[in-house]
């Protein structure tokens, strides 16, 4: 699968200053792009969350050959949603190592270190991967971040449970937030 057109890429820097993890919202952003710029005969392979994903946002006639191609061809069969399976978890898999080799390399400055030390947020996933992409001296500051994030959601989460208990339960979102710390979000990443 190739893009017939590429979207402009925004730096990792100006995603870093949204209110969910960057490499996340890098890949939610890479996915959507691609998924309008398909070309059906590079699409051969794909997973069932990615079929979802491309039934969805792909243009409806690069979506049907696509899939009509599947559908008619006794060869095909469904990918796992692995990268060397999956032509969207490939391609998927790749943004995420250039994602994360840039915020690692970004964590270099100690400005940006500072900041998101003390406003980010980093998905559980990927803030392990990132870690381990990283120099032992700027690991804390992303264990620290991981800590921050867990004990506010955490607050949150019990904050809610109380007012459920007491009939109230506005949650804001907060069940939201939690899934998104604890895994990367569904369709983004095998």
């Amino acid at each position: 699968m190739k893009r017939e057109t590429h979207g402009a890429r925004p730096p990792i820097t100006s995603i870093v200053a949204r209110s969910s993890c960057p490499v996340c919202a890098a890949l939610r952003e890479f996915q959507n792009d691609f998924v309008k710029h398909m070309d059906p005969d590079n699409c051969k392979h794909f997973c069932n969350t990615h079929a979802w994903v491309v039934a969805n946002s792909g243009p409806a006639e690069c979506v049907a050959a696509i899939f009509l191609k599947a559908i008619t061809s006794p060869e095909w069969r469904p990918a796992a949603a692995v990268p060397d399976q999956c032509d969207l978890c490939k391609r998927m898999h790749e943004d995420k190592e250039l994602r994360l080799n840039e915020i690692a390399e970004q964590l270099r400055d100690p400005k940006l270190r500072s900041w998101l030390h003390d406003y980010g947020m980093i998905c559980s996933r990927h803030g392990r991967d990132l870690m381990a992409k990283l120099p032992e001296e700027l690991r804390r500051s992303i264990q620290e971040l991981m800590a921050r994030n867990s004990g506010e959601i955490a607050e949150m989460l019990a904050d809610f449970l109380q007012q459920v208990k007491e009939g109230s339960h506005a949650g804001g979102g907060i069940l939201g937030r939690a899934a998104e710390l604890l895994v990367a979000q569904r369709g983004i990443e095998n």
